[in-house]
């Protein structure tokens, strides 16, 4: 898979989960099996919103970066970020149901996708 085609999907993925949680912050945490008070909805719309401008970074990446592989490491150590704080809500009870591990599930993808990539370039 080209670099420039696997930054646009992972932002596209970034952006959605993004989406979701500044503007549906009850239902995307409550698929993830938590429940919610003023202060939670506030702080889900928060991590959204900074969740939209990493899935914006990752979009523009190849255009404003010179090294693609370090873009690419780059992208690779945030998506791992991702896996080992699902992976420490899911043990430790924090999150449950299909909404942390499909999000393991995809981050682990995109960091083998991410790998193959920088192989190539």
């Amino acid at each position: 898979m080209r670099a420039n085609l696997l930054f646009k999907l992972s932002g596209i993925i970034v952006l959605i989960n993004g989406a979701l949680a500044a503007f549906m912050s009850e239902m995307f945490l409550e698929g993830a099996g938590m429940a919610l008070d003023a202060d939670g909805i506030t702080t889900a719309q928060a991590f959204g919103a900074s969740l939209i401008a990493l899935g914006i970074t990752v979009l523009r990446f190849p255009s404003f970066v010179g090294n693609l592989k370090e873009a690419i490491t780059t992208a690779m150590m945030a998506h791992t970020t991702f896996v080992v704080l699902i992976g420490v809500h899911l043990i430790n009870g924090q999150a449950e149901g299909p909404t942390p591990v499909i999000n393991i599930v995809l981050n682990l993808i995109f960091i083998t996708l991410y790998f193959m990539a920088r192989r190539k370039v």
